[in-house]
């Protein structure tokens, strides 16, 4: 029981920790991994940024800030950076990208006025309620995709994937140094993965 307690207060953080950031993270690896085998990495290339589909120019600063923010934050978790992919135990890649999405809201209008007899009169609203008439609101927005990939060095295969998203904002885009950090820090929450055997416990 204290060890379920001890997973589900875990749980509980990166919950609260993903949903502080304003991030969706999902994540998928291979289950045969022995991820706690792993103690340093390197990235794929120099430039080991890959473009996906995106509705705006990419700002070239963002390849910069985003190793930064991920070489702090695994170092934090007491993985080492290496210079060389050959020397690493896995090695990373990241892909950005964005599109935009038009949503559209409907909600109750005073131009319908007012009909029936909704409420008693005697309830003091005097039997008049509002009815059928509607705004439409439509709003144009970017979401945003943050996605990271290990691989392992040693079989030259993908062996973890993580994505975050998020509908970027004027405030967001005014503070890209802590946008980029808190996307890769709701990506990295599910870096490493929980051991094969936790739930068994």
């Amino acid at each position: 029981m204290k060890i379920k307690r001890v997973f589900s207060g875990l749980f509980v953080v990166a919950m609260l920790g993903g949903c502080a950031s304003g991030f969706d993270a999902t994540y998928d690896y291979d289950h045969s991994v022995d991820f706690a085998s792993y103690k340093n990495f390197a990235w794929i290339s120099e430039n080991p940024m890959h473009v996906g589909d995106t509705v705006n120019p990419v700002n070239p600063l963002l390849e910069q800030r985003i190793m930064a923010a991920v070489e702090a934050q695994l170092g934090a978790k007491g993985y080492t950076l290496v210079n060389a992919p050959d020397k690493a135990d896995f090695v990373m890649s990241f892909t950005i990208g964005s599109r935009n999405n038009i949503k559209v809201d409907q909600y109750p209008s005073m131009a319908g006025g007012y009909y029936g007899a909704a409420y008693p009169r005697h309830w003091g609203w005097g039997g008049a309620y509002y009815c059928c008439a509607t705004d439409t609101q439509v709003r144009q927005y970017t979401n945003g995709m943050l996605a990271l990939d290990v691989f392992d060095e040693k079989e030259k295969r993908p062996v973890w994937h993580g994505v975050a998203t998020k509908n970027i904002t004027d405030s967001d885009r005014k503070d890209m140094d802590k946008t980029v950090s808190a996307a890769v820090s709701s990506i990295l929450q599910g870096f490493p993965p929980p051991p094969a055997d936790a739930g068994k416990k």
